[in-house]
């Protein structure tokens, strides 16, 4: 989980990853082509380092596909009935970071 959170918030590098995960560079390296290869995840060279961080847009289609399709149409969960698809989520979102910011 710290590394999911590592790359949302701004990006880690790979060696951070593999200590965090503890994976044999090896490993992390596939694990890592594949995510950007199928663009949940972005490289951007720094240096010597990679850093990579979330593609937002593939994670949140990734995240509509899942929702509207893991139990056939029924709502699994009790927020995935809300958040079935990509607007539905998005507006929810901005809902819910707006009705935090009002007063009491």
């Amino acid at each position: 989980m710290e590394a999911t959170t590592s790359l949302t918030r701004g990006g880690i590098v790979a060696s951070a990853i593999g200590e965090t995960l503890g994976l044999p560079a090896p490993t992390l390296s596939f694990h890592l082509a594949h995510l950007s290869r199928v663009g949940l995840i972005r490289g951007q060279k720094e240096s010597r380092f990679i850093r990579y961080s979330a593609e937002y847009a593939t994670m949140d289609e990734l995240i509509a596909f899942l929702t509207s399709n893991c139990c056939q149409g029924e709502a699994c969960l009790p927020r995935a009935a809300t958040c079935d698809t990509t607007e539905r989520r998005r507006r929810l979102a901005t809902e819910t970071s707006t009705s935090d910011k009002e007063p009491s």
